[in-house]
């Protein structure tokens, strides 16, 4: 006799990571049995039966229950099985590469904040820039899938006298290349005439929702770089749909942290950092009480923690993030061995170059989301992809203090199964939201609270912080010292009371001298970051590294000596 399955595989296919999760009904809710983390190159079935045979040798009754068939006994056929189960899958779209083209600069920088955004990796020019031959070869680049041209929605002056030579050229080269995809956005739509003879294709509104019509194919007209909120957002969520597969993981990762948002009645930030690229997101209530949520999310492919070319900034930046000596060169040379090998060289100093790659490439993403960082603290920070998943959590927690500084209390979080890109891909909202409200306990692992003041003076003590936990627990008394992190053992599941009393008005969740605020426990406990926002740390090399060193060692006193 059979009857529905209890369970299904959640399936995160990465460029360098297969990360598989058995999601299974226990009791009236779904709950995280099991998950496993996998070379890409490891076959999918070898991977799921491992992960059943960890299940059933820790509680086999559980898995007979989660199980399609209910005359389950003995030992099961796991192979079987695994085919059996449903699967709800995500996969990472690679990047890809895009020509944009404008009459002028200006719209030509804001053209490539939108490309940039949605994930494309973006090369430009405009006609007051560069000559018509210059940007014939943009168009025509083998490594080139698709063509930006985009004006004001109503252009003038030199962009409007340049659109027509742009316009023929863009044709000219999709006539040779028809496999190109055009975008014309803006006021450039009118011109779409100059394609007319390839057929019928499809018209991108500025909802990003494509209609029918007598376009050419393989042509899309699309809002402006100024559309949508941020400005922008109408022509990314265009361009995304051209670079993304439906259910593209990374894009999912966004989804989620939105309706998880909805679930918790909370502000979110995801940063989520991966082989092939980035994203960073946040979501939030639009007011209290509200049910609506507002999101924004950007996806540069430059967010990668291994870049297929990386330039002397990006090497700069992993130089300037190491606590111990780097040779320039040498991390040239491994980060590119990790772009290779991504499961390799994974201990000891292979270990400290994934953590200061992981800290770079957020770094990038971050410089990526102005419209982010101008928002205030977010009550939640997860993390999440292959990168965050791997590294310890002590390091995982000290780079997120280190790098999202904004006076305010926030908790920290790994979404350490990579749940949260397969479960975007449901794509009913209710159901979505649903399932999360289920795994909420499951698929986050806590890191623990920061508490991040500014404004203090500094040169002497700014006051004290009692913390005064829920349970049985001694309070603890922390004199709060300028420039200081300090680390507070909170496990867990612990929740406290964060009482600070300080001599002169500072910024936290507002402005005052005495604050108390709930802080949660995780693997980490709770930091109390009272460094300088932004961060600042010496030029000179040797001060550099003492400091880096320093506040790793607060959190992770392993550090090799």
């Amino acid at each position: 006799m059979k009857r529905q399955p209890g369970a299904y595989f959640a399936l995160d296919f990465g460029s360098a990571t297969t990360s598989a999760a058995l999601i299974g009904r226990v009791g009236i809710r779904w709950r995280l049995v099991a998950h496993s983390a996998a070379p890409a190159s490891t076959p999918l079935d070898v991977q799921l039966i491992d992960l059943l045979q960890r299940v059933h040798a820790a509680d086999a009754e559980l898995l007979a229950s989660l199980s399609p068939d209910a005359d389950l006994e003995g030992s099961p056929d796991l192979a079987s099985l695994a085919g059996a189960l449903p699967r709800l899958e995500a996969q990472s779209s690679p990047p890809r590469g895009i020509a944009v083209l404008a009459g002028s600069r200006r719209q030509k920088i804001a053209l490539e904040a939108a490309a940039t955004r949605s994930g494309w990796l973006v090369i430009s020019g405009s006609a007051d820039e560069d000559d018509p031959v210059a940007l014939s070869r943009l168009a025509l680049s083998p490594d080139v899938s698709a063509v930006v041209l985009g004006s004001d929605r109503s252009p003038s002056g030199d962009e409007r006298r340049h659109l027509p030579m742009l316009a023929a050229l863009v044709a000219a080269a999709y006539a040779c290349r028809p496999e190109l995809t055009v975008v014309l956005a803006g006021g450039a739509g009118v011109h779409e005439g100059a394609f007319s003879g390839a057929g019928a294709g499809a018209s991108a509104e500025e909802d990003g929702s494509p209609t029918a019509g007598p376009r050419s194919h393989n042509v899309l007209i699309a809002p402006d770089a100024a559309a949508g909120e941020p400005a922008g957002a109408a022509l990314q969520q265009v361009l995304e749909g051209l670079r993304a597969v439906s259910n593209d993981s990374r894009l999912g990762f966004a989804r989620s942290v939105a309706s998880l948002a909805s679930v918790l009645g909370r502000s979110i930030e995801g940063i989520e950092i991966g082989f092939q690229g980035g994203l960073r997101c946040r979501a939030e209530p639009l007011g209290p009480g509200s049910k609506t949520i507002v999101s924004w999310h950007a996806a540069p492919a430059s967010a990668s923690f291994a870049p297929s070319s990386p330039d002397d900034a990006t090497i700069e930046s992993l130089v300037a993030w190491s606590p111990a000596v780097l040779d320039r060169y040498r991390v040239t040379d491994r980060l590119r061995d990790l772009r290779i090998s991504p499961w390799g060289d994974a201990e000891g100093d292979g270990a400290l170059l994934r953590a200061i790659a992981a800290k770079a490439a957020t770094e990038r993403a971050i410089a990526a989301t102005p419209d982010i960082s101008a928002r205030p603290m977010p009550d939640l920070i997860v993390a999440g992809g292959g990168t965050w998943a791997s590294m310890p959590a002590a390091l995982a927690a000290l780079a997120l203090a280190d790098l999202v500084r904004r006076p305010g209390v926030s908790k920290l979080a790994v979404d350490h199964a990579r749940l949260l890109g397969p479960l975007g891909a449901i794509e009913d909202e209710d159901e979505r939201c649903r399932m999360l409200s289920d795994l909420a306990d499951d698929l986050l692992l806590p890191l623990g609270s920061v508490i991040m003041p500014t404004g203090m003076r500094q040169g002497r003590s700014a006051g004290k912080l009692t913390l005064r936990p829920r349970d049985s627990k001694p309070e603890v008394e922390l004199d709060l010292q300028p420039g200081a992190l300090e680390s507070i053992d909170l496990g867990p599941g612990q929740t406290a009371i964060a009482e600070m009393e300080f001599r002169e008005s500072i910024r936290l969740t507002g402005r005052g001298r005495s604050f108390g605020v709930e802080v949660e426990g995780g693997l980490v406990g709770l930091l109390v970051d009272m460094r300088e926002i932004p961060l600042r740390v010496s030029d000179r090399s040797e001060a550099r590294r003492a400091a880096l060193e320093a506040w790793q060692r607060v959190v992770w006193p392993e550090t090799v000596e």
